[in-house]
């Protein structure tokens, strides 16, 4: 009986193991420091401002791992204990916590059906009240758990323990944005539809560079520094900027 308890723990723990060893492996920002010395349309010494931040960004990245990889294993152990009107974790496991909300960033709306829809799937018409996945009165489900309401266990894991992890402790350790970042290279409306390719943002002696490329099927996808991308097309322009070292990721490439 014991044994079949433990297995699902096991399997998960081994699989968190697996997990740091290819974390190590996405992390290596070789590539794309290859990249960024191979731009032809800054400064030498741009370069070298650039690497040095990604270097600082990957150590800074580094320290928050253990956080990021455990948050599948301790988000099992963790999330049918939080309450359903909860908005965050239990202040011990703050860490593992989101910056938006644990249950989602998403809007949706109700039709004069009754029928609830996420605004991700069909947008909010004119003159209809958009709610907070995070707000109680909201009864839809949620873009990234379909079939699922925000503050499910199965939605808040999704969001906590895999697509988002630990993602409030990367903010509060990351640089400060009080101006609207500056791209000196590139375009910075690249996406896996195209267009493909890379930019370089700078704000004070931060960078964030990122690039796609598509074989086809797949989108390699790099992004180092810190991420100024967001800060950068928020409407303030202003906010903080966590930590971010992939050096390589694969994600399917979408149709346009």
């Amino acid at each position: 009986m014991i044994y079949f308890l433990l297995s699902p723990l096991i399997v998960i723990a081994l699989f968190v193991v697996a997990l740091f060893v290819l974390a190590k492996w996405f992390a290596n920002t070789d590539k794309a420091i290859e990249e960024i010395k191979s731009l032809t349309d800054i400064s030498e010494e741009t370069k070298q401002e650039a690497i040095a931040c990604v270097n600082r960004a990957h150590e800074a990245d580094s320290k928050l791992r253990i956080y990021d990889l455990s948050a599948p294993l301790v988000m099992l152990l963790v999330l049918p204990f939080v309450k359903y009107e909860a908005e965050s974790l239990p202040k011990a496991f703050r860490k593992w916590d989101n910056n938006v909300s644990l249950n989602g960033d998403g809007f949706g709306w109700q039709d004069a059906d009754g029928v609830w829809w996420d605004s991700r799937v069909k947008p909010v018409p004119e003159g209809v009240e958009a709610i907070k996945h995070s707000d109680l009165r909201y009864k839809g489900d949620c873009y990234y758990a379909k079939g699922h309401h925000p503050r499910s266990f199965w939605a808040r894991y999704v969001w906590v323990g895999w697509r988002n992890r630990a993602s409030m402790i990367s903010l509060k350790a990351g640089v400060a944005v009080d101006s609207r970042p500056e791209l000196i290279s590139g375009n910075l409306h690249i996406n896996r539809s195209g267009p493909f390719g890379h930019f370089l943002l700078k704000h004070n002696n931060n960078y964030h560079y990122k690039s796609m490329k598509s074989n086809g099927k797949y989108t390699v996808i790099r992004s180092v520094g810190y991420k100024l991308e967001i800060v950068a097309k928020s409407a303030s322009g202003v906010g903080n900027a966590a930590a971010v070292s992939i050096g390589r990721s694969l994600k399917r490439t979408e149709n346009k």
